[in-house]
């Protein structure tokens, strides 16, 4: 008997990669849009002058990557801690809440960059071949406190019914991968358009080798440690919270022979959505062939990186349990790198 076809391996190849495939290019689709705009937000306690060095720059972007990086692993210890106290409930009102909120605040984000894009008819270097004058301003600046409640009410409310979708119980696991890969593309994208490139770059490495050593060391394998042994969130409880078990499943991407957690979908799409709003830089001075020569390379990388990371899953023996980040963002960042060094002394 012969093997499969040929048109039956594209297709299965197309749906293995779909779900990485899809929310980099939401992600990064919502980052080209936020270009439209003048008004950028940028989320930085270091900033590097104008003109600095590259080793200026690179310890920026790693003043405010730790700044990021240690608040996520004290909460990766400190989930670890509700877990052990068998506060179910608490763990899933969190999560439930954090998505809400943060998908809320950045819905709230694009609607105020879709308002002024139609609007305010500022357009910024992609319609326009002459530098733009970034305007730093905060939002209560430019429009009434009505219209900016309105925007955070409708998104705190499609914030809310993500989650739900999500977290709840009664709903198909095609829902919830959906609804996970909405919320990872908002969030990707929301972080490609605030963070430097060193930030990004700093923290996508600095969080790929904090996912080996929780997955392998850390808080991760505590935790599958305990589901193996039936202990996952089944301690007694003094104060009666045991209404409901937490879904941790339920935070994760369900293709059946693999799962992906939220947080490798966000930051993938990090990754390839900043190269594309990077690319944009180049716009005025090189054309529009920048946008692919920046995004189709790392987008490979990226997806690379994931084929090979399930590949090894596939295999894996033991608790069957890999981290998701290091392979496709030490590649990804790694094309990202070279990438940039071409546009700057060779084109």
């Amino acid at each position: 008997m012969g093997g499969p076809s040929l048109s039956s391996l594209i297709k299965r190849g197309f749906y293995f990669f779909l779900p990485v495939l899809t929310v980099i290019l939401m992600a990064s689709l919502l980052a080209v849009f936020a270009t439209l705009s003048e008004t950028q937000v940028e989320a930085a306690v270091f900033t590097a002058e104008e003109g600095a060095s590259a080793g200026a720059q690179a310890s920026v972007g790693l003043g405010n990557t730790l700044l990021f990086l240690i608040p996520a692993i004290v909460g990766s210890f400190g989930i670890l801690a509700i877990i052990r106290m068998g506060k179910r409930r608490m763990l899933k009102n969190i999560f439930r809440g954090a998505l809400t909120i943060s998908s809320g605040v950045i819905l709230t984000y694009f609607m105020f960059k879709l308002n002024e894009a139609l609007y305010q008819r500022v357009w910024y270097v992609l319609y326009v071949r002459e530098p733009v004058e970034f305007v730093m301003v905060s939002i209560p600046e430019i429009y009434a406190w009505g219209t900016l409640l309105t925007f955070l009410i409708c998104g705190l409310i499609f914030g809310y019914i993500f989650s739900s979708v999500i977290l709840s119980r009664g709903f198909k696991r095609a829902e919830r991968n959906y609804s996970l890969i909405m919320i990872s593309a908002l969030m990707g994208a929301f972080m490609a358009v605030i963070l430097g490139t060193p930030t990004v770059l700093f923290l996508l490495v600095g969080l790929a080798i904090w996912d080996i050593y929780a997955v392998f060391k850390g808080p991760i394998k505590q935790m599958v440690e305990m589901d193996i042994d039936g202990n996952l969130m089944v301690k007694l409880d003094p104060l009666g919270d045991d209404a409901e078990d937490f879904p941790f499943d339920h935070l994760t991407y369900d293709a059946g022979s693999w799962q992906l957690g939220i947080g490798d979908l966000v930051f993938y799409s990090v990754l390839g959505a900043h190269s594309l709003y990077y690319s944009t830089t180049y716009i005025p001075d090189h054309g529009y062939w920048m946008m692919p020569f920046f995004f189709i390379p790392v987008l490979v990388a990226i997806l690379a990186g994931f084929a090979y990371t399930i590949y090894r899953l596939t295999r894996a023996e033991g608790s069957g349990i890999l981290p998701g980040l290091p392979v496709p963002m030490f590649l990804g960042v790694g094309v990202f790198l070279i990438m940039m060094a071409i546009a700057k002394w060779v084109i």
